[in-house]
């Protein structure tokens, strides 16, 4: 979030107005809108990934067998049917290496110019994909541009094309101060700071890295150094190796970041740069042990690919179930809202984004005292006495599938249950429980929060 992903919010915030004019979208659905708007890029993300290994490797097969190892990634599948920008970013990210790699081995300016352009707008969706811009400075030496005046300035070109659609539209916010702009992402980057002491980096962060790594793309990780050992020592520093080591290198930067070892799916990032060296790989490998016969070797990598993202994504899907179950609770929650007044504070665990969302669509005008970085930690006793002091009324929300002992999920929840001791609750709808100052002879009522703490924890997030 840290340069505001403005293409993906304002991509979605066109095709809402265009959808409320032509077909009277309610605001409250337009959550929809963009998780089909998600879905429906899927099969291009796929189509433009195959695109890429196409023109990297320059066979069908190969080209095939990295769909296949992007389409079959536990995490694309679940992703993909979400309003996230893991599916929008590979997909803008693909067509803009598409683009520049053509414009490099034909030495069009325009390419160049397009391609760069297009992977510093994919900036504006996903941060990290800016790694991808060594790339504009590799791949010229990959297709034996020599180092001339020409050559030199195009490389510069493109690189400046990059830095600026990749930092323009977040510096013109930020400059201008466009609705508070600036105010609200100085608090981004505390709440940032705030979670990143909750969760510092550290060393033992490569243990979940590699998991999660592993568990992205099974097969490609697997084959991965020994198809980069090969085509080192077969070809140099040949284009599909080059872009395999940006990608590299754009999953290991992610270790510089505390999100990486919380949120699985942030290692999709590199996969549509180093699945082509892989499935290259992989397919020669299978047609060597089929004697030279390239359908069966074909045959073998797809069965091969197939065969680990079964054995690796069944237990995935098994373990995220739980996720998925409460990212469906978005709908649900506009009418749990409903029973509560409109000016509330509002604690509710996992669907902290929804009270923000329908709140910012204008339904209603509550606060929360959010998770993560939002969480005020051993300051929550003060910030409910401030709330109640300033005559606002606090609801917490018990539904246990809001609240979780995973990671530093565990923490908020056993503060959560602490709070009887404090303050009084009094029932007031479904699972909504208002807080009380501790004499109010009518707030009596148990809200039951320590069965919260005997939840199981996942083994999947």
């Amino acid at each position: 979030m840290l340069f505001g992903r403005m293409l993906f919010i304002f991509t979605n915030h066109a095709a809402y107005r265009v959808a409320r004019a032509l077909f009277g979208l309610q605001t409250e659905h337009a959550y929809l809108l963009f998780k089909y708007m998600v879905v429906a890029q899927t099969p291009f993300a796929i189509v433009a990934c195959w695109t890429l290994a196409r023109e990297l490797t320059g066979s069908l097969r190969a080209a095939t067998v990295a769909a296949l190892m992007l389409a079959l990634s536990p995490f694309f599948i679940v992703y993909s049917g979400q309003a996230m920008t893991e599916t929008p970013s590979i997909l803008l990210l693909s067509i803009a290496l598409v683009t520049h790699l053509r414009g490099v081995r034909a030495r069009r300016m325009w390419q160049l110019c397009l391609g760069a352009a297009l992977l510093g707008l994919c900036v504006n969706v996903r941060e990290p994909v800016g790694f991808f811009g060594l790339w504009l400075l590799v791949a010229p030496a990959c297709y034996g541009w020599k180092l001339r005046g020409r050559e030199l300035l195009l490389t510069a070109a493109t690189a400046l094309i990059f830095l600026t659609c990749a930092l323009a539209p977040f510096a013109v916010w930020w400059l201008a101060d466009v609705g508070g702009y600036r105010g609200a992402w100085y608090g981004w980057v505390a709440s940032m700071r705030a979670e990143s002491a909750l969760h510092p980096v550290k060393l033992a962060n490569l243990v979940p890295f590699a998991q999660l790594l592993f568990i992205a793309a099974p097969v490609t990780v697997a084959v991965l150094p020994f198809a980069l050992r090969r085509e080192w020592r077969e070809r140099g520093l040949s284009p599909l190796l080059a872009l395999a080591c940006v990608g590299l290198f754009c999953n290991l930067m992610l270790l510089a970041n505390y999100s990486t070892v919380i949120n699985a799916r942030y290692q999709l990032t590199g996969l549509p740069g180093f699945a082509p060296l892989a499935a290259a790989y992989l397919v020669g490998r299978w047609t060597a042990r089929a004697r030279g016969d390239a359908r069966r070797g074909f045959a073998y990598a797809c069965a091969n690919v197939l065969a680990f993202a079964l054995l690796i994504g069944m237990p995935v899907y098994v373990f995220t179930r739980h996720t998925l179950a409460n990212h469906g609770m978005t709908k649900e929650y506009r009418e749990r809202l409903a029973r509560v007044p409109a000016d509330a504070v509002v604690m509710a665990g996992g669907q902290t984004v929804s009270v923000n969302y329908y709140s910012g669509l204008g339904l209603g005008r509550w606060d929360v005292i959010g998770t993560g970085g939002g969480w005020p930690g051993a300051r929550l006793n003060d910030q409910i006495e401030w709330h109640l002091n300033e005559g606002h009324r606090v609801f917490v929300d018990v539904d246990p599938r809001l609240w979780s002992m995973d990671g530093w999920h565990e923490q908020e929840t056993r503060a959560l249950a602490e709070l009887p001791a404090r303050f009084g609750f009094r029932h007031h709808a479904a699972t909504f429980y208002e807080l009380r100052p501790p004499g109010d002879q009518t707030a009596r009522d148990d809200p039951n929060l320590r069965v919260l703490l005997n939840k199981p924890k996942s083994r999947f997030r």
